[in-house]
């Protein structure tokens, strides 16, 4: 969506009282958010200040900017943006002067880059052994340095990709960043490890790591006794695993952490499909 657009959540009794023209009108309002400020959409733009979202696509959007998919999901209305996008425009549906009116929404779409956001969806995760894989997103590198600054600091004395290539093109189509998601879980493979949290993978058994799903991938079809993960950063320790062990060990240590699925169900199709064992 347009980059100068504001967004502002309309939960208060002020902004209700604004509005109030939509019960006269007989207008449940099932959402209200606000895009724009006075003097700051162009007049050429479909949206107006004081337009309040109602829907996306046929989608109901909350009080929060949240929509529901399935039975318990919320995610971002913004989630949908992308799927229901053609021909460079979305549709939404408003409320303005007490009507209901629905528009084509130009899109502006993102500049590609390494480590991008989550747009409302889950973050994506794969379980080996006692090693838990995810992509890096800005809301994983936000969370890691926010505080503090021991982290960032850390990262940065590291020479860390989450940091130096944060606002960085991919280096190649379908690149991202894929690193240990949490410390191990506890397990005796990984005795005399210190923590990899945090670390981003560079290689397992010398083949460079595009994405998770490559990771996934490389993980799958390997068929040495032994795995060595390398990580992208200075002074990183290397991690070897006997490959038989890593593999036996899943299970149980997803049932002892109360962990129900190995991954994510874009990881699960990769581990589950060509050259699975």
């Amino acid at each position: 969506m347009r980059r100068e657009i504001l967004r502002r959540p309309v939960q208060n009794q002020r902004f209700v009282d604004v509005f109030r023209w939509t019960r006269e009108a007989g207008i449940t309002i099932v959402a209200n958010y606000m895009l724009g400020i006075p003097g700051e959409t162009r007049a050429d733009y479909p949206l107006r200040e004081w337009d309040l979202i109602t829907k996306i696509g046929e989608t109901r959007v909350d009080n929060q900017g949240m929509i529901t998919l399935g039975a318990n999901l919320r995610v971002r209305f913004s989630y949908l943006v992308q799927k229901l996008t053609k021909d460079g425009k979305v549709p939404l549906t408003v409320i303005r002067d007490g009507k209901e009116q629905t528009l084509q929404v130009p899109t502006m779409p993102k500049p590609p880059q390494v480590i991008t956001g989550l747009e409302g969806a889950y973050p994506s995760y794969f379980v080996y052994g006692p090693v838990v894989f995810t992509t890096a997103t800005t809301e994983l590198v936000g969370g890691m340095t926010r505080g503090d600054g021991a982290w960032a600091s850390w990262l940065t004395f590291r020479g860390s990709p989450l940091i130096r290539r944060v606002t960085d093109k991919p280096a190649f189509p379908g690149e991202s960043l894929v690193v240990v998601a949490a410390p191990f879980f506890p397990h005796r493979l990984a005795t005399g490890y210190s923590s990899p949290a945090g670390q981003v993978v560079k290689s397992i058994n010398g083949r460079a790591i595009k994405n998770l799903p490559h990771l996934v991938e490389v993980l799958r079809d390997a068929k040495e006794d032994y795995l060595t993960i390398e990580f992208d950063s200075r002074g990183a320790e290397t991690v070897v695993f006997r490959r038989s062990e890593m593999v036996a060990s899943t299970d149980d240590v997803l049932s002892d952490n109360g962990v129900r699925t190995q991954g994510s169900p874009d990881t699960l199709a990769v581990w589950n499909g060509k050259g699975a064992r």
